[in-house]
């Protein structure tokens, strides 16, 4: 997907924004309050049908109006033409894809993949394990169609044995879910797994390893794989019980970024973690790029929060190197370096 143009109604502080994009790398500049992060707010908006900042209306719509809505026009990978339109009115949204209406944000968001990059980048590593599930799923939802109706189905089989549970259903009940469970969740974990091998491939460059020696990604299934999902499901049955839920599986995942001695996500500090969680997104586009041959839009919101200047010159040339496009703001586009010298467009707000 490439986007051209944007257009903006009643979002924030915006009334009315066009902005028209450069075919690669754009900048949008602007002072404090000018509405640069509002305006890649509008980006995923009308990719993901939703906010990265907050998707409540009452929060993103400017005071006053009815509504808001953000139309992009731009052409697809096989370059026909591109029509996307979001509103969003009380607790409704509503999408249209060339003209169409698109039930579900999902079949708009899978269509395209995203990254956003903000300045609480740095949290993906630290706090807790569920934002780095969604990103392994989130890839891979890109990458597998299939993927989208294995994970519905594990979190309908994960609900129903939850509900069981809760309900002291006799143990024998329990095992229809169970089979579901470990069929299912074993081919999560094998795919999720896939990934993580390809992220710790990258980590061993010397973008990483020039800062920070060896790092490896430990990733951790949600159960002893030695003993198996199957015998760990059984043997965690009293406890599930006296707990109310599924203490084991795919959704108990987690990942730790690790050296030689252990983890040491909590040891970075904010700019190395940022640096780090940009390396792994950017990673993570050229892994969907090389499965798939899409091409990521990438959002950069405030890129120098908490990078020196060797980091910043590192995650740019990364930038530069993306098939897709990159909208990146900054209060001063001139200090980009290279990335200014080679961007399309250079957009100014007021």
């Amino acid at each position: 997907m490439l986007l051209r143009t944007i257009q903006v109604n009643n979002l924030r502080c915006f009334e009315r924004l066009d902005l028209i994009l450069g075919k690669k790398n754009t900048i949008i500049s602007g002072g404090n309050g000018a509405g640069k992060t509002t305006a890649l707010e509008a980006f995923s908006l009308v990719c993901q049908g939703k906010s990265f900042v907050s998707n409540r209306s009452g929060d993103i719509v400017r005071r006053g109006a009815p509504g808001a809505s953000v139309i992009a026009s731009g052409e697809t990978a096989t370059a026909d033409p591109l029509s996307i339109r979001v509103r969003k009115k009380g607790a409704k949204t509503e999408i249209f894809l060339n003209g169409k209406p698109v039930k579900k944000a999902s079949e708009l968001a899978t269509s395209a993949p995203v990254i956003v990059i903000t300045s609480h980048a740095a949290t993906l590593l630290t706090e807790g394990p569920g934002n780095r599930r969604a990103l392994l799923d989130k890839t891979m939802f890109h990458v597998e169609p299939d993927y989208i109706e294995e994970f519905k189905k594990y979190r309908r089989a994960l609900r129903q044995r939850n509900q069981l549970i809760r309900g002291r259903s006799l143990r024998k009940i329990h095992r229809a879910w169970n089979e579901q469970l470990i069929f299912v969740g074993q081919e999560i974990d094998r795919k999720r797994e896939d990934i993580v091998l390809r992220l710790n491939a990258e980590l061993k460059s010397k973008a990483v390893s020039k800062f920070f020696g060896e790092l490896y990604f430990r990733y951790l299934p949600g159960w002893d794989r030695e003993k198996g999902y199957r015998l760990c499901l059984s043997q965690a049955w009293e406890k599930d019980e006296q707990l109310g839920y599924t203490t084991v599986g795919p959704h108990r995942a987690d990942l730790a970024l690790c050296d030689k001695n252990g983890p040491v996500a909590r040891n970075l500090s904010g700019g190395q973690s940022k640096f780090l969680v940009c390396f792994v997104l950017c990673s993570l586009t050229k892994y969907i790029f090389e499965k798939t041959a899409k091409k990521t839009l990438v959002l950069v919101d405030d890129i120098a929060a908490e990078l020196d200047d060797v980091f910043i010159s590192s995650v740019l040339n990364m930038l530069l190197k993306q098939e897709g496009q990159v909208v990146l703001t900054s209060i001063r586009p001139m200090e980009l370096a290279d990335f200014s010298k080679n961007a399309d467009a250079v957009l100014q707000l007021d």
